[in-house]
């Protein structure tokens, strides 16, 4: 694996060849030791990075990115650019993610110019039309997650989580709820103790915490028991099968008593240009409130929201994944 590098800018970093390929400064990190691929949210992370670099005067407005095949740790990402378009309010970037020749996974990169968003939004409002850009209101928790169970994920990025995410039993109301209408909240951040040096960092963050905790927690939405010995296997009842010891370790692998899971593909709109003052991802948490609209065919797609310390939403997240429960567990499938 890797060696770590403490500082998020640098690891991320990627050097610019030539105005149509870039290739990171360093490799990148798998989500754990065991892991095949690196984590698909630094692959997010960097790509992104690289649709911001060859696009001066630009910040994010969307991100599409589909997952092609595993990355290695060994050697740099290396990213060839196709600029779809340069307007004056828009600017496109196809972006295909190489390594050893082989494409890993393509992107398109959607930016605006700063203070688009904004006129659009009026805009709309001085023509009473409904705002694209405006998105479900979540109700957000009244909670410290410093004073909450607290997991640190791929060296980077560190999550928060309740009692409430622990035992479904203290949000009664789920019980009568279908499982695609239950919100599950948690709290995401970048471990690091200063701010970025470059503000516009902060959109390559979101990008990377954005995949931290979404197709990997589907025990908890359907409300399977932690341990699936519990109830539903064949087998006697094995103690070291619960889930929940998983999470002194990572979101990233809660699933895997339970089910196998493959990211397809990760989308990301981001509904704010004020990255120097509306969140900043090292010394804010993220509350990140999402559901599992869709579960059928060992295909998943997860949907969420990520909101600052103001309760503004900053971005949404859309993603489809593979997920094949274990026959145990989808013998008792409800989604």
């Amino acid at each position: 694996m890797s060696a770590k590098i403490e500082d998020f800018e640098e690891a991320f970093r990627v050097i610019k060849i030539d105005e149509n390929n870039y290739v990171g400064a360093h490799p990148l990190r798998l989500p754990m030791s065991i892991a095949r691929g690196v984590y698909g949210g630094h692959i997010c992370a960097q790509a992104l990075l690289v649709g911001m670099e060859s696009a001066p005067g630009y910040v994010p407005d969307s991100f599409h990115l589909y997952f092609i095949g595993a990355g290695s740790n060994k050697i740099p990402m290396s990213y060839k650019v196709t600029k779809v378009l340069d307007g004056d309010a828009y600017a496109s970037r196809l972006i295909e993610v190489v390594q050893d020749g082989q494409i890993k996974s393509n992107c398109m990169v959607t930016l605006r110019k700063k203070g688009i968003l904004a006129q659009s939004r009026k805009s709309s409002r001085d023509k009473n039309l409904d705002d694209p850009s405006e998105v479900p209101h979540v109700p957000t928790k009244d909670e410290d997650p410093n004073k909450l169970h607290i997991v640190h994920h791929t060296d980077y990025i560190r999550n928060a989580y309740s009692d409430e995410f622990l035992d479904h039993e203290l949000v009664p109301h789920e019980k009568d709820q279908d499982p695609s209408d239950r919100w599950i909240t948690v709290y995401s951040g970048i471990e690091q103790r200063k701010s970025f040096k470059d503000p516009l960092f902060n959109y390559v963050g979101i990008a990377d915490l954005s995949d931290s905790a979404l197709l990997t927690t589907l025990a908890r939405v359907m409300h399977f028991p932690w341990n699936p010995t519990e109830k539903y296997a064949p087998e006697e009842f094995d103690s070291n099968r619960d889930a929940r010891t998983l999470l002194k370790v990572s979101f990233n692998i809660l699933h895997i008593f339970h089910y196998n899971a493959m990211s397809l593909d990760h989308h990301i709109y981001f509904h704010s240009d004020d990255y120097t003052k509306a969140f900043d991802v090292c010394q804010d948490w993220l509350t990140f409130s999402y559901q599992v609209k869709r579960l059928s065919n060992h295909r998943s797609l997860v949907r969420g929201h990520l909101y600052n310390n103001e309760g503004t939403c900053v971005a949404t997240v859309v993603q489809e994944g593979l997920a094949y429960l274990f026959s145990d567990v989808a013998n008792h499938l409800k989604l």
